[in-house]
């Protein structure tokens, strides 16, 4: 009771008694009595049955009533009474009680009469004091109370924990006139103040200009002079900035649970236990959604799988529906088909699309009525997928249908009519076809040419050799592949023009199609070679020339042609180095031109490449003994060969070789050849040991 005798002679000066109220220490001066008396005579009764409520109720146990009995004191804005709570803020010794006073005046925000106060308290030894009136501070944003509070965070004769506690009061503030005062010591010897500095001014200019002092200063030089207004547009954009950092970093960590949860489910990807990709179907993530849905589709096989494919036709999720059908598609079945179908309806283009293009894959016929329905679809991406699809049904009700969409005004509608009417091979689309050869749009013609070579009639040969001279080097191409497929001989000139077209591409497609191209006559065969000799393309060049020997061997009509058609593949072969076809044909040609030198030749080089000497003994021993032709030549060609058999080691080889080519002409070649022979002869004598001889 002794303790609250200063408080209770502050609430006796208002008390609604109109004599004084005498306390346990009955301490009540006279100038406090004349006040009393003067402030009753200004209150009604009603009033100071309130006042003095409150007045006790400033004791509470509760922090909450106390509070609140503080709030509507000073809400009376009664002189007075504002007197008496600064008074028992000054002098009470119940804390908790000047607590609520502190919390109140920094809630009122008037720094008229407490802040004196407040500021003298920041610097109470009572930290709950300290704490209290460092946040009221931060609620009073005048420019007297930041000064108040600017002098103390300076003051270096302040305890440094005060100073601590004024530089979160400034940020509480955000006012611009704390700026300097914290940068200032930003160089204080404290590390601790240095740091709430800091964080002080990262709060108030929401700046991260680290803790150098120069940095800040420089800085502030700078923002000091911008208006309020201005100053807060940079917060603003600063904030914005920071809101975007905080957006990226959501991103980052949504991306990295993502992330593990699928490597998770990966580590079970051998199990057959599919409940956790079942269960992660439920995700919030829809990457992790794909993702399961994509690894249960491995396990097609199983019921409760398919049910789940066809339930995810209708979810919620766009992508999810497009996987679905798209799996359903690949899995096939009755009942998925009825949903694929049902799928045709759905409200996103992309789903109808993929559910479209599922129908085709399946290849059932029950499709294709709803197929037909959605070449009328809004969107253009569906009717495309459903032409496609039709295509790959091969319905005949379809042709009539697709051919009408030729005249559409999206051209990749032309050209997946036009790619559909290319699985039918289906006559009603020629002419059709045929007119779409002249369509503005590159890809549609390249589209028509093309489908016009898988139908293969022809009709549309002399249409396509027109086209050949089109602008567009993609739609020469196909034309040129075309016409291949028809193999129709008209079109080998053409063709062969094309052959130096400036496109690479072009001329290569053509090359390739005059090999596939069958010829009645050998002259146009002919024709076709001397045109790959005349661009050096000998590769090709050697596939016609087999295909004239394989197709007109055993006529004689054309024995002439023939054996030069094989001359020709022997020097192609021999040019290339691929002795072993060249061999075979200069073997069947030397018994033809046992007179060209030119062939001898060829055959020898041949034969010692493939190291068939044996043989080439044989045919050097046939020609040195005819005498249609001079054969000097070849005898320098079998000592080269003997001397290499000497060389190897087979001596006894030697001597019989030498001793049947004397017998055939004792001249052997001439003196200077027959002497090396008799010296070969007599060295491998020499190197055979007696039973060699006597055997």
């Amino acid at each position: 009771m002794k303790k609250n005798c200063l408080s209770i002679l502050a609430i006796a000066s208002i008390s609604i008694c109109s004599c004084l109220i005498v306390t346990e220490n009955r301490v009540v001066g006279a100038k406090e009595e004349s006040l009393s008396r003067k402030t009753s005579q200004n209150i009604s009764p009603e009033l100071r049955i309130k006042i003095d409520e409150w007045m006790k109720l400033l004791y509470s146990d509760d922090s909450a009533i106390r509070t609140s009995a503080v709030i509507s004191l000073l809400g009376l804005n009664i002189s007075t009474v504002y007197d008496s709570l600064i008074d028992i803020l000054k002098n009470s010794e119940n804390d908790d009680v000047r607590i609520s006073l502190i919390k109140a005046f920094g809630f009122a925000g008037d720094d008229s009469r407490a802040l004196d106060c407040m500021i003298d308290l920041i610097i109470s030894e009572k930290e709950e004091l300290r704490i209290a009136s460092a946040d009221a501070l931060g609620n009073i944003r005048t420019k007297k109370a930041i000064e108040e509070m600017a002098g103390i965070l300076l003051d270096k004769k302040k305890p440094i924990e005060s100073r601590i506690l004024v530089t979160g009061a400034l940020a509480k503030t955000r006012s611009r006139e704390a700026v300097e005062p914290l940068i200032n010591v930003l160089e204080s010897d404290n590390n601790d103040l240095q740091i709430a500095a800091h964080e002080a001014l990262m709060q108030i200019t929401k700046q991260s200009n680290g803790k150098v002092k120069s940095f800040w200063q420089e800085w502030w030089n700078r923002n000091r002079v911008k208006t309020r207004e201005q100053w807060l547009e940079d917060i603003v954009d600063k904030l914005e900035e920071g809101s975007e950092k905080l957006k990226a970093e959501n991103k980052r960590l949504r991306d990295e649970i993502v992330e593990k949860t699928i490597k998770i489910l990966k580590t079970n990807k051998e199990s057959d236990n599919i409940r956790p990709l079942i269960d992660a179907l439920k995700s919030e993530y829809q990457a992790v959604r794909i993702y399961a849905a994509g690894e249960l589709a491995n396990h097609h096989n199983d019921p409760e799988v398919i049910k789940i494919f066809v339930n995810l036709i209708s979810d919620n999720d766009t992508e999810i529906r497009v996987l679905a059908v798209n799996v359903l598609g690949k899995i096939g079945g009755v009942p998925e088909l009825k949903n694929l179908i049902l799928a045709l309806q759905d409200k996103e283009i992309r789903v109808r699309e993929s559910a479209a293009r599922s129908l085709g894959r399946l290849g059932e016929k029950e499709a294709v009525f709803d197929l037909l329905s959605a070449l009328s679809d809004t969107a253009n991406s569906v009717v495309c997928a459903a032409a496609e699809a039709l295509g790959e049904l091969k319905a005949g009700e379809a042709v009539e249908p697709l051919i009408k969409l030729f005249s559409n005004k999206d051209p990749k509608v032309r050209e997946s009519a036009i790619v559909a009417l290319g699985k039918f091979q289906d006559n009603r689309a020629i002419e059709p076809l045929i007119n779409s050869l002249k369509d503005k749009e590159e890809r549609v013609r390249w589209y028509a040419a093309d489908t016009l070579g898988k139908i293969g009639k022809k009709k549309a040969v002399l249409p396509l050799i027109a086209l050949l001279s089109d602008e567009s080097a993609r739609v020469r191409e196909s034309t040129a592949a075309a016409l291949g497929l028809i193999g129709h001989e008209s079109a080998v000139e053409p063709l062969i023009k094309l052959l130096e077209d400036v496109d690479n591409r072009v001329a290569e497609k053509a090359a390739d199609m005059l090999l596939l191209i069958k010829c009645e006559s050998l002259v146009l065969l002919d024709s076709i070679v001397n045109a790959f000799y005349a661009v050096e393309d000998y590769k090709r060049s050697k596939e016609i020339l087999k295909k004239q020997i394989n197709q007109y061997e055993g006529l004689p009509e054309y024995d002439h042609e023939l054996w030069q058609s094989k001359k020709r593949l022997a020097k192609l072969y021999f040019s290339s180095n691929d002795c072993q076809k060249a061999t075979l044909l200069y073997e069947e040609l030397v018994t033809n031109f046992d007179d060209n030198i030119e062939i001898k030749h060829e055959l020898v080089h041949c034969l010692k490449e493939a190291k068939q000497f044996d043989k080439l003994l044989s045919f050097l021993s046939l020609w040195i003994e005819s005498l249609s032709v001079d054969n000097h030549m070849w005898w320098p060609e079998i000592y080269g060969i003997i001397e290499g058999l000497f060389n190897e080691g087979y001596f006894e080889r030697v001597r019989t070789l030498i001793d049947d080519f004397e017998k055939k002409n004792p001249h052997l070649g001439g003196p200077e050849l027959k002497s090396g022979f008799y010296d070969l002869r007599k060295q491998s004598m020499a190197e055979m040991s007696p039973q060699d001889e006597g055997a």
